[in-house]
């Protein structure tokens, strides 16, 4: 396959800006950025630093450039985070890490990273990946991961006490495995496995190479979306394709065209907004200036930042999974309970702050999902993974619903629950249902959500787990 060039790459490159590794240059749906502390939007344009970690939910991704002109896709349900990415300066080694905790991602490295692919290391929950080459796509869970190359190679090697992931650069020991360009095979490392194999390449790993890189990468993510609402039985408007061309409105659009309502209503799309052209100076009796357009420009909407008041995670730490949140964090001064299970618990900062009908229906957008499946017989512990989210509360009939569909090692593992919602935010299943669930609303006019679920799926099985939502926009 021949590999299209999105930018001419400079035959220099610029003096980098250590507090800019890179440029979001488009997006599909709403991925979010984690800085700081803060989770905001992620929009087309914004730059990005060492620390930042990107998180898409499901039909959404974001593609980056690197400031030495490489590209990084992030596809749907992925959380990869910028460890580090910079130039050495004054005698001090560059340094390129990443870590993509969960979910599948394309990189193509830049010229920096070419020049010193020995600082180069990319981490998952399972194992180390170093660089022979250029373009290669990775697939991970807290389980498995799968490398396959479409262009030079990669070096992989399970973690252990000769590769650890504090450690920069490839792995080289002696369980180290070496692929060259092959999208007919792939690298497979499994928790627990001392040398990676390699096998016949996944499915996921071949559709994602199989994937031309084109010169203008909004074309890319209209492509995308046409096959996210080709795939949910609807066609993208014209309206989505000019959209995301030309402003970061593409992210709803495309969003909203790829969705529906839980109720099955669909999501009212705005018609984009036409600006007058300029009308053309007198020739008889020339005017000194030209009039403003007849329609004004709309100015750009100020992203919305999100301080978290929902606080949660896992506070049991299990084998090979560490814990995500301690009581102390999460049942601190100043917040209340909202539900504490047997290994997630959630808390709300006090708020007086009442949800009233005046709200209608308001849907939500995944931000973060943490769940596990337990074999209470043999003790074994599996992540699972949320292929497909929502949630709907209807303030005004005092009712939500919400679905999940969770993957397990392959098994998938549904999850859909009705039930109440009181003024004071918190929700939780009706009468008649296998799931106990109870979240909480938090933050004015409804701006974030979060549940713990717990079910019995099967015989000596426990399914537990935590959401945390925004509302969309």
């Amino acid at each position: 396959m021949v590999l299209a060039v999105f930018i001419s790459v400079p035959s220099i490159v610029l003096a980098q800006d250590l507090a800019n590794m890179g440029t979001v240059i488009a997006v599909l749906g709403q991925p979010m950025l984690l800085r700081a502390g803060q989770l905001l939007p992620l929009a087309k344009g914004a730059a990005l630093r060492e620390g930042d970690e990107l998180q898409t939910a499901e039909q959404s991704s974001v593609y980056l450039r690197t400031f030495d002109q490489g590209f990084i896709a992030v596809r749907p349900n992925s959380v990869l985070l910028i460890e580090k990415y910079h130039l050495g300066k004054q005698g001090a080694a560059s340094q390129f890490k990443f870590v993509l905790k969960t979910g599948l991602m394309r990189s193509v490295t830049g010229s920096e990273v070419q020049k010193d692919k020995d600082k180069y290391r990319l981490n998952t929950p399972v194992a180390a990946i170093g660089l022979r080459g250029t373009d290669f796509v990775v697939h991970a869970n807290e389980q498995t991961t799968q490398v396959a190359v479409q262009k030079g190679g990669v070096v992989v090697e399970a973690f252990s006490s000769a590769c650890s992931m504090e450690q920069g650069g490839p792995c080289q020991g002696v369980n180290s495995r070496e692929l060259f360009a092959s999208t007919a095979h792939m690298l497979e490392v499994v928790r627990g496995q001392a040398v990676p194999v390699q096998k016949d390449s996944s499915p996921v790993l071949q559709k994602e190479l199989q994937k031309e890189l084109p010169k203008d990468v909004a074309k890319e993510a209209v492509k995308d979306s046409k096959e996210v609402a080709k795939e949910g039985g609807k066609e993208p408007s014209k309206a989505v394709a000019l959209g995301a061309e030309s402003s970061t409105s593409a992210v709803d659009l495309t969003n909203a065209v790829a969705k529906t309502l839980l109720d099955g209503s669909k999501i009212k799309i705005s018609e984009p907004i036409v600006v007058a052209p300029t009308p053309a100076p007198s020739p008889i009796a020339p005017i000194p200036t030209l009039p403003e357009p007849t329609t004004p420009l709309p100015k750009p909407s100020e992203p919305v930042v999100v301080v978290p008041t929902i606080h949660w995670g896992r506070w049991q730490e299990l084998v090979n999974l560490p814990s995500t949140a301690s009581f102390s964090d999460v049942y601190k001064a100043g917040q209340e309970v909202v539900n504490a299970g047997i290994y997630y618990v959630m808390s709300r900062d006090n708020s007086n702050l009442q949800y009233g009908p005046e709200l209608g229906v308001v849907n939500f957008q995944m931000a973060k999902h943490d769940g596990i499946l337990v074999n209470t017989a043999s003790n074994s512990i599996i992540p699972t993974l949320a292929k497909e989210s929502a949630l709907q509360i209807n303030f005004s009939a005092q009712s939500f619903n919400t679905h999940l569909l969770l993957n397990a090692a392959g098994r998938e593992i549904p999850i859909n629950v009705k039930g109440a919602i009181e003024s004071n935010g918190v929700f939780l299943n009706g009468a008649v249902s296998d799931v106990q669930l109870r979240g909480v609303v938090s933050g004015k006019d409804a701006a974030e959500a979060g549940y713990i679920y717990h079910t019995v799926p099967g015989a000596n099985e426990i399914l537990n787990g935590g959401t945390y939502w925004l509302r969309r926009r």
